[in-house]
């Protein structure tokens, strides 16, 4: 019998368990410092919650089935669903909420490069705040993540598709409200199809192919918030005011200046009520390592209508191929480096142990072969592992109360007592 996982399943290996991990740590320390709380939505919700975000049609994405109890359940297939429906259950909450969210999600899509249907994200959403200052915020804790992680080299692509339909509705002339919303479907499909594709898709649905292609061109206008007003003057369109401008400015008094404003991102059509972003690295064909943008409309859903709500959500498996590429690892923190401690003799082991011990109770990770291998053997597994440190405990030490310590990058040994093991490997450990 061939033991293998369902499609779209994947074991985290260690070597990118660690990234992972690292993505972790930077997403929880940068919600520290921006005053969100941490919490996890239950990873199971009733089917009737995950419908109320994307409708029934939500269920040809997600895993679903009955419960013991012929209850209709799901999978959770995103974080801001249960945070939602926590927050709007919560009418005792100082608001505005601050929202910080990390774990798994199960989605039945069509796996590809970067996208499993098991995977990761973080989420921050704000809850109770309708400014444009929560936009804001949002996009700089985002940005933060990522710098957090070593990506220096991101854009921040923003959109508003109220921009979109009112070019449809006061310069193409469109009042059909169905019409109006199926343009903007076709306009959603820019990055997955041709123009041509996407206009002899619209003819289909008996849109105007002229029509159409005016659209396209009037959403294909991408640059600073300046170059673009003139550029729409061209187009014959001079409508851009309100939240858009206020944002970037919002932006640029944050430090925030590696924006581009892109009028064909209207993404998540069901779901955003407003501005919307993605953000991308530059270097990097992974597509967007991360989205979000206001989704009023979610909180109404859960009876609280008075709640307004603006979010991001990141993408891990995409965030870490980037990583990788860019060999960051090296920007890992100390509290990642270990020592190894290694051992002549098998009767020295308990010794071994307890000095392991020590140093672990010291916060320094520490770990020794369990298998008696030869000292030669144990120098692999730890050169193999790349330990920092390694400490040698042989027949001379243990008869002088001493161990020795070899620098693994160096080269280099030194000898100290037995008492000051631990100081001098965490002076090392500083310093190497």
């Amino acid at each position: 019998m061939e033991f293998k996982l369902p499609r779209g399943m994947r074991d985290i290996v260690p070597e990118d368990y660690r990234y992972l991990e690292m993505v972790r740590e930077a997403f929880i320390e940068t919600c520290r410092l921006f005053n969100f709380k941490l919490m996890e939505p239950s990873p199971l919700e009733m089917l009737s919650t995950l419908e109320a975000k994307s409708g029934e049609a939500i269920k040809d994405e997600i895993y679903f089935f009955k419960d013991k109890g012929d209850r209709d359940v799901g999978l959770r297939f995103d974080l801001t669903i249960g945070t939602a429906r926590y927050v709007a259950s919560k009418r005792d909450m100082q608001l505005p909420a601050r929202i910080g969210t990390f774990g798994s999600m199960f989605r039945y899509d069509e796996p590809q490069y970067g996208r499993y249907r098991w995977f990761y994200q973080w989420n921050v959403e704000i809850f109770g705040a309708k400014s444009i200052h929560a936009e804001a915020e949002i996009i700089d804790l985002t940005s933060s993540i990522l710098l957090r992680v070593g990506l220096r080299d991101i854009v921040i692509r923003i959109g508003d598709r109220r921009i979109s339909e009112s070019y449809i509705s006061n310069v193409l002339g469109v009042s059909d409200l169905e019409i109006i919303s199926i343009m903007l479907r076709l306009l959603d499909k820019r990055s997955k199809k041709s123009e041509e594709e996407i206009i002899r898709e619209g003819i289909g649905k008996n849109i105007d192919p002229d029509t159409l292609r005016s659209l396209l061109n009037f959403s294909g206008v991408v640059g600073t918030l300046d170059g673009l007003l003139s550029q729409l003057k061209v187009v014959g369109y001079d409508g851009i005011d309100g939240d858009l401008p206020r944002l970037v400015h919002q932006l640029k008094a944050k430090g925030i200046d590696n924006i581009q404003i892109d009028l064909g991102l209207v993404r998540g059509l069901d779901y955003y009520t407003g501005i919307v972003f993605e953000v991308f690295d530059n270097q990097s064909k992974v597509g967007a390592l991360a989205g979000g943008g206001r989704y009023d409309s979610l909180p109404k859903m859960f009876g609280r209508p008075e709640l307004g709500a603006v979010g991001a959500a990141g993408g891990i498996e995409r965030t870490i191929i980037v990583m990788q590429e860019r060999k960051l690892e090296s920007e890992r923190n100390m509290s990642e480096r270990f020592v190894y401690i290694a051992y002549a003799q098998p009767e020295f082991k308990e010794e071994v142990a307890t000095l392991c011990t020590e140093l672990r109770g010291g916060n320094i990770p520490a770990t020794y072969d369990l298998a008696d291998k030869s000292l030669r053997k144990q120098f692999e597994a730890a050169s193999s592992m790349r330990s920092s440190l390694v400490i040698i405990i042989g027949r001379s030490e243990v008869s002088n109360h001493e161990v020795t310590i070899r620098n693994m990058a160096t080269g280099s040994e030194v000898r100290v007592s037995r008492a000051k093991v631990r100081s001098s490997v965490f002076e090392q450990l500083k310093i190497s």
